[in-house]
């Protein structure tokens, strides 16, 4: 392949492609957008993106501007979902909040086709970066109320796909079942997202570029012997930001094992990563923790309160420690909190397995204060 990029075929459109087995979805946008960073997976061919705005305050200004991206075969790769959990989460209540929380990463071409009257004046280049952000902002501006009206109409087809309203009369169908549905009944946008969905079939006759390095006999002989799957991965290019929602919703819902859930902390939408009946969301919040990690602390404060034991060991587990810590010459002290520290661990860990009961652990604290 030669070293100029193929600009008149790839630079004006947005692809986006999936691989279930790995969740993980890939994309191809025309733009690095300023301040997004990127980490690069050179042995895989895979670029992750993510948005640090702090960091990117310090970058020199030959890093920032307008970047083509390396091609289709160099694409950014997240979690399977990401795509559309950003738009759902995104604060499209100005140009820099939108640009912060979703448009940051893939770019604005994505908002060409999404109102069929509107004139995309996208150039290629641009004198500076002034210049090229005016021009983003503008097309924002513009576009903002249809932008902000799509939002809307995906919170409410992802609440009744999944039933996030808790809908009784919804709780017996799976997802799948109720996607469907919402595209026969529900009139709206919705109902016409594919329209502007050119769906790019994957064969065998384009893997010349994946297995090209390969001799006939040797790519014959792991085919036979199942050693290797040829995997296809159908590739969407499309400029309209609600169509690729819609596409990567209609993945979602094929996968029991993805399902969107609301975090009952912050109230984002997110996929769960490890378990099922996840409540709460792995998205960094301000002071650097996730809503996992603050709702782990919460019910575990919830637990104190409601165990007396818990409770008392932890009063007292702290009462003994201040105590060490302003007699730190005092040695007798600090032998008998660490025997009463095991000693009381020791309890703990035998109530937590039903070995002593609530009544019985609270007692020992009350003897051996």
């Amino acid at each position: 392949m030669s070293g100029v990029l193929p600009e008149k075929i790839f630079f004006d459109n947005f692809y986006i492609w999936f691989n279930k087995d790995e969740k993980q979805e890939y994309y191809s946008t025309p733009l690095y957008l300023y301040k997004a960073n990127t980490k690069v997976d050179y042995d895989n061919r895979l670029v992750n993106v993510y948005f640090d705005a702090k960091e990117s305050e310090n970058r020199s200004q030959q890093e920032q501007g307008l970047k083509f991206p390396a091609n289709l075969y160099f694409p950014y790769v997240e979690r399977m979902g990401m795509f559309l959990l950003r738009f759902l989460n995104a604060n499209l209540e100005s140009y820099e909040k939108a640009y912060e929380s979703f448009f940051f990463a893939y770019g604005f071409e994505i908002l060409k086709d999404i109102k069929e009257d509107y004139k995309f004046k996208l150039k290629g280049k641009y004198a500076n970066d002034v210049e090229y952000l005016e021009e983003m902002e503008r097309i924002y501006n513009d576009l903002q109320e249809k932008i902000q009206e799509v939002q809307k109409e995906m919170l409410d087809f992802v609440n009744y796909v999944y039933n996030l309203n808790e809908n009784e009369e919804l709780k017996e169908f799976t997802p799948a079942q109720r996607f469907a549905v919402y595209l026969m009944k529900h009139k709206g946008q919705a109902f016409t997202y594919n329209r502007n969905d050119l769906l790019i079939r994957d064969s065998y006759s384009n893997k010349n570029q994946e297995f090209g390095n390969m001799s006939e006999i040797e790519l014959l002989n792991q085919l036979k012997d199942n050693a290797m799957l040829v995997s296809m991965n159908d590739m969407h290019q499309s400029n309209d930001l609600s169509a690729v929602c819609y596409v990567v919703l209609e993945e979602l819902v094929q996968m029991s094992n993805l399902p969107i859930k609301k975090c009952q902390n912050c109230g984002m939408y997110f996929i769960p990563s490890s378990r099922l009946d996840e409540i709460y969301c792995d998205y960094p919040k301000e002071n650097g923790k996730t809503c996992r990690e603050q709702g782990a602390f919460q019910a575990y404060n919830e637990r104190l309160k409601q165990n007396k034991a818990l409770a008392e060991y932890r009063r007292l587990y702290q009462q003994k420690s201040m105590a060490v810590g302003r007699n730190k010459n005092n040695e007798q002290m600090k032998k008998d909190f660490e025997k009463w520290k095991k000693d009381a661990k020791d309890k703990v860990n035998k109530l937590k397995h039903g070995v002593l009961t609530e009544d019985e652990v609270y007692e020992w604290l009350m003897e051996n204060k």
